[in-house]
């Protein structure tokens, strides 16, 4: 029996998902439909635009996402808390940005900052807010709605455009994040989309990419959330090593029969607990079986304590894909 996502959410505490969004139609939500020969290319330009912005609005740091043909991968943190440090002004702000409309238009300056004095002054309406600028639902369906709705407007048809509510996945530790962002990076590769991070078009690791190769950081530097978020929470693990362990995983992937593990990538898995021989398994499945959640098995036994469960799914992952 699945278990209610206000479980697996937490609102009052920071924690780590790993988000997934299904489109329910046979026609593609992006890409090129081989059946009418449309190309909706487009479509996966502006959710990776929006997905950006959107995670600048809410209290989202936005570590990896991969937009494919009929469904995207988020790997994101969510901060409930954030939002009470902001001021009025900025929660008021950050709404109207929620919901670009007329309003946003040059001409319509001066009634967009009437709306904005009107909510500041509305203390019931801007502590409404404040809250859901805090929640994942909010996130994801400012993501999720007006996409549906362009797509539905584009194609001349009506009715649900996503399968079902968004799947949300609780990360419960460090490794089970980086394991999460690296299959998430990894889906064009595995979808045999491309052989080469760097022409793994709408994902969080072509952009770091071609932020290396515009210098704009350094390989030695923190691992950082893609959006403008100046979150902490992996300064321990550094880029260089994301980018070493992500393009050996992809070219053992395409090329299984070379895929010896390397001395430098063999102390990566040391650092994060990971059994070697079964990584290139694991990291092709990881969503196969729908965890309830990820993350060592103590951790998953104190998650499922928590929320008065004997066991949830995902142990069996866990046993395979952690050392110990």
């Amino acid at each position: 029996m699945p278990i209610p996502r206000k479980y697996l959410v937490d609102n009052e505490s920071a924690g780590f998902y790993h988000c997934i969004s299904r489109c329910v139609r046979r026609a593609y939500l992006c890409g090129e439909d081989s059946e009418t020969g449309q190309n909706y290319n487009h479509r996966k330009a502006w959710l990776e635009k929006r997905m950006l912005e959107l995670a600048d609005i809410f209290a989202v740091s936005l570590y990896s996402y991969a937009v494919m043909d009929n469904h995207y991968h988020l790997v994101l943190k969510l901060d409930p808390k954030a939002p009470i440090l902001w001021s009025d002004e900025q929660i008021a702000e950050r709404w109207l940005l929620a919901y670009p409309g007329r309003l946003d238009k040059p001409e319509n300056a001066e009634l967009r900052e009437l709306r904005k004095q009107a909510i500041i002054a509305d203390k019931v309406k801007l502590e409404k807010y404040r809250k859901r600028l805090g929640k994942l639902s909010w996130f994801m369906s400012r993501l999720n709605e007006p996409l549906a709705k362009q797509s539905n407007q584009e194609d001349c048809v009506k009715g649900r455009f996503w399968e079902s509510r968004y799947q949300s996945i609780p990360l419960l530790d460090e490794t089970s994040v980086l394991a999460c962002m690296a299959y998430v990076d990894l889906n064009p590769i595995r979808s045999g989309l491309t052989q080469e991070l760097e022409a793994s078009l709408y994902t969080s690791i072509k952009i770091r990419i071609d932020k290396l190769k515009s210098s704009t950081i350094q390989m030695n530097e923190s691992l950082v959330p893609v959006n403008h978020s100046k979150d902490e929470s992996l300064y321990s693990f550094n880029l260089n090593d994301y980018l070493v362990l992500v393009d050996w995983t992809g070219r053992a992937i395409v090329h299984p029969n070379k895929a010896s593990i390397p001395p430098n990538i063999s102390s990566i898995f040391h650092r994060l607990n990971l059994q070697k021989g079964n990584w290139l398994d694991q990291i092709q499945r990881l969503c196969h079986g729908q965890p309830t959640m990820m993350g060592s098995i103590d951790k998953l036994k104190e998650k499922a304590k928590a929320i008065k469960k004997r066991w949830v799914k995902g142990i069996g992952q866990a046993r395979l894909l952690y050392q110990s």
